[in-house]
């Protein structure tokens, strides 16, 4: 019997989710690591103890090796044969809608949205995103002045704010004064500055840039294919909000307001005054309650 406490001895008595995944090779590179210079006599004693400096360092090793991974096809997205069920033709989850007419997916929008909205239809089309407009925000100003100057702002590359060691994201905004903890993108065009927050995702803004640029690559820029939508958060005005009904290049657009804006945007057309007092919910809860339409 060997009196060395070998690779193959520490892992049998290792939890089987620390080592989950790993070759022998890998386990043989954190074993020699751990243990270079250290005596390993094999005795029940040593063995506790090397145990737990092994799984400290299997830890270690996973923990290095994770990559953010931004999927470009949508997270959850249905098989095409479980399409013809409900919402969408699928079963809904908490944040999906539960009803809506399968209409909608026949007409396949493109979506363009200030948040999440478009979420759940996106992962009922079962194919890659086609828009950027996902995992991400962009404040009702800023929003505005993509929209009326759509076509030269959608054509830019966006850039990185510099990053800091205080600021590891480039998450500094004109519209906070503490710094955010993901990327904040900028398209540089003629009228300013727009900031595109990725508060989704906690990731380098290189990828963060990488994710907006393949989708816009797959965007149909027919704007009678386009579903835009927006709604009245972020520093979002009754002025902000009739430039966006004045937007005549986009026919099919949906304007979503709290009870606060009833009074100057109520009735008008493509409005809809939401059950909410002073501001209206997160994108992926609106499209719950207000499904993107098939026309």
């Amino acid at each position: 019997m060997s009196k060395i406490v070998t690779v193959s001895k520490l892992t049998a008595i290792m939890q089987p989710k620390l080592i989950e995944g790993m070759s022998n090779a890998d386990l043989k590179k954190v074993y020699l690591k751990t243990f270079k210079g250290v005596k390993m006599v094999d005795t029940p004693e040593n063995r506790k103890k090397f145990k737990t400096m092994f799984a400290k360092e299997l830890r270690k090793s996973k923990k290095k090796s994770l990559k953010v991974i931004v999927p470009d096809k949508a997270k959850g997205a249905i098989p095409q044969i479980k399409k013809n069920k409900t919402a969408y033709g699928k079963e809904a989850d908490k944040a999906e809608p539960d009803k809506v007419a399968k209409a909608s997916l026949k007409r396949d929008w493109t979506i363009v949205s200030d948040n999440c909205y478009g979420v759940a239809y996106m992962k009922a089309l079962n194919k890659p995103y086609e828009s950027p407009f996902f995992s991400m925000f962009i404040y009702a100003p800023d929003y505005i002045t993509l929209l009326e100057n759509f076509d030269e702002y959608m054509k830019l590359t966006p850039v990185a704010q510099p990053t800091s060691s205080q600021d590891k994201f480039g998450g500094k905004s004109k519209y906070r004064r503490v710094i955010s903890k993901y990327p904040v993108l900028l398209l540089k065009g003629s009228k300013g500055d727009v900031e595109i927050h990725f508060a989704h995702e906690k990731q380098s803004p290189q990828e963060a840039i990488r994710k907006w640029t393949s989708r816009t690559k797959r965007m149909n820029m027919n704007k009678n294919d386009m579903f835009v939508k927006m709604d009245s958060r972020d520093k979002f005005t009754v002025d902000l909000g009739k430039r966006f009904l004045a937007l005549k290049q986009f026919p099919h657009k949906r304007l979503f307001v709290s009870e606060k804006y009833k009074s100057s945007l109520g009735g008008m057309k493509d409005v809809v005054v939401m059950d909410y007092k002073t501001q209206t919910p997160i994108g992926t809860k609106t499209e719950k309650l207000y499904p993107i339409p098939a026309r």
